[in-house]
């Protein structure tokens, strides 16, 4: 919120007094004032008058000025002096109201507080925007050198505007202004622990943290080098740069390194822009070859033209070559709400299915009961059987005859060799059975008979299958299943709705403490390096402090959850129930959420399951007419082949 409070005495270049307004923000070398009756220029002053370096410095940015520099960024429009005695002491600039950090675009509470109608092509959109505005800066020969997540804001229509221009490197053609700042996080890995002053800037160190600031805008404010190391000890952001570990990489286990669980792979933003994140975090590219801002903004284009609506939450957009949805299976993982509730309107279609039309129709079905049974027709024997003819009633008698004979006849001669004329009698017998009783055409028929029964057993066994009703009655009792479900819904809406007035004092706690951004916090031993680990690991606020959550971040331990914990407290401490407070609107709209999220999923489960339900019915009813054919075909095979046997064996 603004604030008024004596300002200073300041002239421009020409002399002409500026009157102060209003304070816009302070930061560590100066204040940012309104200035009265301009509602298009802001004033910085610096809380100590310029050296004559910052001071040309400063007069030529000026000079550089062009439409196109001051539509996208606080670039100098003026030098400000001190009244009397004309010491320089500040700047004019173009101002950008009703913008946020872009911090609290990328952040998701934050962004579900500030940037409400944000949805992900509203980040890829921002994204291309703030490779346009770098791509801009690099055209006027000049270097950001300072990237960092303070210097860019971002306005309702994704549009964006840099500030802290005058950190710039500023490149002429008879002289160099240094850059001589910047946020590690965003810094390359060629100038990690490097001192600024005096290094030359490049486009080329500028362009990794472009891509750093795009990979925040798409990965929900995760930072790409906080990971999870493989192995013991801490890896710190700064440390994961200078050593190329890039968690996400395609060669993340060569780099002994993990992403963050519960974040989506590289892969899902498409391969184009997938490579472009390779190759700017990649050791190669440091001596040159990082994708420049007008690279990505290609990039980004394409990306954005490519997204698809998830069939869940309306709210969620995500590029269309994935068959699921990742915010989806973000928030199922345990993170926080990504994007805005939505109510979606289809227009001509009613708001819900009509579920009990549905199950009429189904009961409209009629029962299909069990398989129908194939009946075994009468058969007669066939002419082949009548041809084979029944076995002679008299073959064991006359083989009897047979074989006494041969055992008699040969005894009586020779009765020394009665066991030779045994074996003899009994084949003898044997082969006058088997010649006159038809022993090979009975077993003919008999594996006849055989072949047929195992045939139509296994086509039974199908049929049984398949023309039964256990499918039909799996899909109608899993239609019935869901039906219930949506039937129950609005029972669980008010359920839900209830619990929000019992928990009433624990959500305002919450949203208290949600109020507190981690980023703005100071605690001792937690700074940006640590806070960007934090956030990419889903912790934003001191709401999100819980000790099961802060001990799943690579190098925060006891200490430093006790730290995080010891500030959590102090700011439950200031917290002041209010009972006769209105239920917040977002945690109403959370359940709204959850509710049309529930009924969104089971009314297309439903739909799809009355649809099998139809086809089920259908097949069995088709397997019914299709089939009996060759089932009677194969039942009249069975009864013809028993009927041969049964006449032939007598």
């Amino acid at each position: 919120m603004s604030t008024r409070q004596p300002s200073p005495a300041v002239v421009d270049s020409q002399g002409r007094p500026i009157p102060l307004g209003a304070i816009l923000g302070k930061g560590g070398e100066g204040t940012v004032y309104e200035v009265k009756q301009s509602s298009v220029t802001a004033a910085k002053v610096y809380h100590k008058p310029l050296s004559a370096d910052r001071s040309e410095k400063l007069r030529t940015m000026v000079s550089m000025r062009t439409d196109a520099l001051a539509k996208l960024m606080s670039w100098p429009v003026d030098v400000l002096a001190i009244k009397g005695t004309g010491q320089p002491i500040g700047l004019l600039m173009p101002m950008f109201p009703k913008r946020k950090n872009v911090h609290h675009l990328y952040g998701p509470k934050s962004r579900l507080q500030y940037f409400p109608r944000a949805d992900w092509r509203f980040l890829v959109h921002a994204a291309t925007n703030v490779a346009k505005a770098f791509a801009s800066v690099h055209d006027a020969n000049c270097v950001i050198g300072d990237v960092n997540h303070g210097s860019i804001l971002v306005a309702q229509d994704a549009t964006v505007a840099l500030i802290d221009c005058d950190s710039f490197q500023v490149n002429t053609p008879g002289r160099r202004f240094f850059c001589e700042v910047g946020v590690e996080t965003f810094t390359p890995p060629e100038l990690q622990g490097i001192p600024f002053k005096g290094v030359v800037r490049t486009p080329n160190f500028d362009n990794f943290g472009l891509a750093v600031m795009i990979f925040h805008l798409l990965f929900m404010g995760r930072h790409p080098f906080a990971g999870r190391p493989r192995g013991p000890g801490e890896v710190p952001i700064a440390q994961a740069i200078k050593e190329f570990r890039f968690p996400y990489s395609a060669n993340h286990v060569a780099m002994r390194m993990d992403r963050p669980p519960g974040t989506p792979p590289l892969s899902f933003v498409g391969s184009t822009v997938a490579q472009l994140f390779e190759t700017a975090f990649s050791q190669s590219a440091v001596k040159g070859g990082r994708p420049t801002a007008r690279d990505w903004a290609a990039a980004l284009q394409k990306l954005e033209a490519n997204t698809k609506q998830c069939a869940t939450y309306k709210g969620h957009w995500h590029p269309s070559h994935l068959s699921s949805c990742p915010w989806c299976e973000m928030e199922a993982q345990g993170a926080n709400p990504l994007f805005p509730f939505v109510v979606p309107v289809v227009p001509g279609r009613s708001p819900t299915l009509d579920v009990e039309a549905l199950w009429r129709q189904i009961e409209g079905l009629g029962p299909l009961g069990a398989a129908p049974a194939i009946p075994l027709p009468a058969a007669s024997p066939s002419q082949a059987a009548k041809a084979a003819g029944p076995p002679n009633s008299m073959a064991n008698p006359i083989a009897v005859g047979v074989a006494l004979a041969v055992f008699g006849g040969g005894c009586f001669l020779v009765p020394a060799l009665f066991w030779v004329f045994a074996i003899a009698a009994v084949t003898a017998y044997n082969i006058t059975l088997n010649q006159l009783s038809s022993a090979d055409h009975i077993e003919r028929f008999r594996k006849t008979l055989s072949d047929a029964e195992a045939q139509f057993n296994r086509a039974n066994s199908d049929w049984q299958l398949r023309a039964g009703d256990e499918v039909f009655c799996d899909a109608k009792r899993n239609f019935e299943s869901l039906r219930t479900t949506l039937n129950q819904i609005p029972i669980k809406r008010m359920q839900a709705l209830d619990q929000l007035k019992k928990d009433q004092r624990q959500f305002q706690l919450n949203h208290f403490l949600d109020g507190f951004d981690l980023e703005d916090a100071k605690i001792k031993g937690i700074g940006p390096g640590r806070k960007r680990t934090l956030e990419s690991y889903g912790i934003e606020t001191a709401e999100d402090i819980v000790s099961h959550r802060v001990n799943a971040v690579p190098g925060f331990g006891p200490k430093m959850l006790e730290r995080l914990m010891k500030w959590r407290k102090s700011l439950e401490a200031k917290f002041v129930f209010n009972p006769a407070k209105a239920i917040d609107p977002r945690d109403i709209a959370k359940v709204e959420r959850d509710i049309l999220a529930l009924r969104s999923k089971t009314e297309v489960a439903a739909e799809a399951a009355y649809t099998e339900v139809l086809q089920a019915h259908a097949r069995v009813l088709a397997v019914r007419q299709g089939m009996r054919p060759q089932m009677n075909a194969l039942q009249a095979a069975v009864a013809q082949a028993r009927a041969d046997y049964e006449f032939v064996k007598g």
